[in-house]
């Protein structure tokens, strides 16, 4: 029986998210489909985490068992000819039996893209948020690095999250201006839910002049989410990264990230 590793990248505008739900089009059951109609035998997709409705992947990571004979480039050519345009698995590998996309990911990294001009864009309106008015970037970036680090983040979540601990471990919160876009980088080992999109939120208002810079530890205190920004729509948010143990050298050569990762640096 192989463990078979796929990594992935997709548009999340047509999906309600990673995980199945009935009724609904979602990544993981349009994912599933296609590898069991190319084992021909029904699969359990094993993920590295769940994205919410319209959140874009740009390295997501999941495995199957099987017993197939395929070879890894026949595997990732077959499953892109059943595959909807807006899902593309670009790598392939055989790992441990009891390797685990989820529980053995040591890190996370996503990006929140904001389009800062008057007009709006037709390229980006997919895959940043618009905000029309001038930014006042050095207070974001002076906002974010308060989020680093240890912290209860009870804020910053959504009401409707189940987590039973709201400490997590922020290693980087970051921003950097190209032009007209701004990208905030976060990188964890494991998220709240809608935490990323409420940073961002906060921290654009931050930007407007809504907030103080200075007042994001007084906002991690309160654990109260009426005092932080919005959660952010979801087409600005991009799963960039899931990192391992192991990887550098498992794909020694080739880039161990997601495809595009060196654009945004």
């Amino acid at each position: 029986m192989r463990n078979i590793r796929l990594d992935l990248e997709y548009d999340g505008r047509n999906y309600f998210g990673w995980q199945c739900q009935p009724d609904r089009s979602t990544v993981e059951q349009t994912l599933k489909n296609a590898v069991e109609i190319l084992v021909q035998h029904p699969v359990t997709i094993y993920s590295s985490g769940r994205t919410d409705s319209g959140v874009h992947a740009e390295q997501h990571v999941a495995h199957f068992f099987s017993e197939t004979g395929l070879p890894h480039e026949r595997i990732l050519i077959a499953l892109n000819s059943l595959l909807p345009d807006d899902i593309v698995p670009y790598r392939c590998v055989d790992m441990p039996q009891d390797w685990k996309a989820r529980y053995d990911a040591v890190e996370r990294e996503y990006r929140y893209t904001y389009y800062n001009d008057s007009l709006p864009s037709v390229f980006f309106r997919h895959w940043a948020y618009w905000i029309k008015k001038p930014l006042d970037f050095e207070a974001m970036k002076t906002a974010a690095r308060y989020l680093e680090g240890r912290h209860d983040f009870s804020a910053f979540r959504s009401t409707h999250c189940d987590a039973e601990n709201p400490v997590r471990t922020i290693y980087e919160l970051s921003l950097k201006k190209k032009d007209k876009l701004i990208f905030m980088k976060v990188r964890g080992q494991a998220f709240l839910r809608s935490q990323v999109r409420t940073f961002a939120g906060t921290l654009l208002d931050i930007g407007l002049g809504r907030f103080d810079p200075h007042s994001i530890p007084d906002m991690l205190a309160s654990k109260d989410r009426n005092v932080t920004g919005p959660s952010l729509p979801a087409h600005g948010l991009s799963l960039v990264a899931v990192r391992y143990e192991g990887d550098e050298e498992r794909f020694a050569g080739q880039e161990h990230r997601s495809r595009w990762a060196h654009f945004f640096e």
